[in-house]
C-alpha cells in the first residue's frame, strides 16, 4: 500500500513538470566550506576547489533574476553553510531586497545561527528559513550531523523562533527532517517539540545526491518519472560555473559560467536535459543518471502550527 502510494505520488509531480523557459528555483553557493561533516552529505567527497561567492557575481546574478523572473526562489544554500559567512550573507540579502527579488530562502545546519545573527536575518527580507535537524535526542542528531552539538542547534532555533515572535511579520522558520535509518522513531516527539514552539516541520526522504549515496526508496526503475530535480532548479558554484543538474556536485558537465553568459542562456543550454527527462528518454541522459535515485524522492510533508499535513514538492530546497 504504501508503494502504490508513493508511485502515485511520483506520477502526480510528474504530471506537472514541463520545461520551463526559467527556473523555479535558483541555488546560491556562498560558499563551498561547511563546519558538520554529516553523514548523507556529498561534502567530505568533494574534490573541486572551495571558495567563496565574489559580491559582484551575486550583483550580476539577483540584477538579471530581478529583471526576468523576479519571484523565482533563491536559496542560499546547495554544497557549502552560508553562516560561515554572515555578514556577507547579509550583504547580499539586502543587495537582493534592492534589486527586486520577491523570495529570498536560506538553507543553514544552525550550528553557527548565533542571537546576534538571527537578529540580524530577522531584520532582512528573507521568506523562509530551514534549519536541518534530523534528531531528537542527542545521541541521534550528533550520529547523522556529524560534529555538530545538538543542545547547542535547538537553543539557537529556539531563540529564533521566539525572536521572530516578538515581531510582527518575518520569515517562515521550518526544521527539516530527513528519515534515515533509525531516527524516524523520534519524529513524534521532535514534531511536538518544534509545532509547540511555532516552527514549521518538514519531513523528507533521503536524497542519493548523483548516486553517491544508497537510499531505500522502493520505486523499480520502470515507474521512473522526470527528475524534479532536473526540471525545476538552477545552480551556480561559488566560482560562476553552472553544472548540469544537483547531482553533478563537482561541475564535471558544467553548461558554462555566469561571469561570461547570462543566467537565461544557460538555463536553456539545459533545455535539451530537461526535454530527455519530459520524453522519457532516459537511455540518452547521461551516464551519472543511470545511478540516481533522486527522481524517487517524491514530495516532502510540511506540517504547520494548527494546520493539517500538505505535501510540496520535494524539490522545494536541498
Amino acid at each position: 500500500m504504501e508503494q502504490a502510494k508513493h508511485i502515485a505520488e511520483l506520477n502526480r509531480i510528474a504530471s506537472g513538470l514541463k520545461n520551463p523557459t526559467f527556473p523555479k528555483i535558483f541555488a546560491v553557493e556562498l560558499c563551498a566550506d561547511c563546519d558538520l561533516n554529516c553523514s548523507m552529505c556529498h561534502h567530505d567527497q568533494m574534490k573541486r576547489p572551495k571558495g567563496n561567492l565574489p559580491m559582484l557575481l551575486w550583483q550580476k546574478c539577483a540584477d538579471e533574476i530581478a529583471e526576468v523572473a523576479p519571484a523565482t526562489n533563491v536559496w542560499f544554500s546547495f554544497c557549502g553553510e552560508p553562516l560561515l559567512m554572515p555578514e556577507r550573507l547579509i550583504e547580499m540579502l539586502e543587495y537582493g531586497q534592492k534589486a527586486g527579488l520577491r523570495s529570498l530562502n536560506l538553507n543553514t545546519n544552525g550550528m553557527r545561527l548565533t542571537n546576534d545573527v538571527a537578529r540580524k536575518l530577522l531584520d532582512t527580507s528573507l521568506s523562509t528559513i530551514v534549519i536541518g535537524i534530523d534528531g531528537f535526542e542527542k545521541e541521534t542528531y550528533e550520529k547523522y550531523r556529524v560534529l555538530g552539538d545538538r543542545d547547542t542547534v535547538y537553543a539557537n532555533v529556539e531563540f529564533l523562533l521566539e525572536e521572530r515572535k516578538r515581531r510582527d511579520s518575518g520569515p517562515e522558520i521550518m526544521v527539516q527532517f530527513i528519515e534515515m535509518d533509525d531516527n524516524i522513531k523520534e519524529f513524534e516527539p521532535y514534531r511536538d517539540h518544534w509545532l509547540g514552539l511555532g516552527a514549521t516541520v518538514k519531513l523528507r526522504r533521503q536524497l542519493s545526491w548523483g548516486g553517491k549515496f544508497a537510499t531505500a526508496i522502493d520505486v523499480a526503475d520502470e515507474k521512473r518519472i522526470a527528475c524534479p530535480w532536473a526540471i525545476t532548479m538552477m545552480h551556480l558554484f561559488w566560482d560562476g560555473r553552472v553544472p548540469r543538474c544537483p547531482g553533478d556536485t563537482e561541475g564535471e558537465e558544467s553548461v558554462g559560467n555566469a561571469w561570461d553568459d547570462t543566467l537565461v542562456n544557460l538555463w536553456g543550454k539545459l533545455s535539451g536535459y530537461r526535454q530527455l527527462h519530459l520524453d522519457r528518454r532516459f537511455d540518452e541522459l547521461p551516464e551519472r543518471c543511470d545511478t540516481c535515485t533522486d527522481w524517487k524522492t517524491g514530495a516532502s510533508v510540511k506540517l504547520r502550527p494548527g494546520q493539517a499535513t500538505r505535501s510540496d514538492h520535494q524539490a522545494s530546497s536541498r
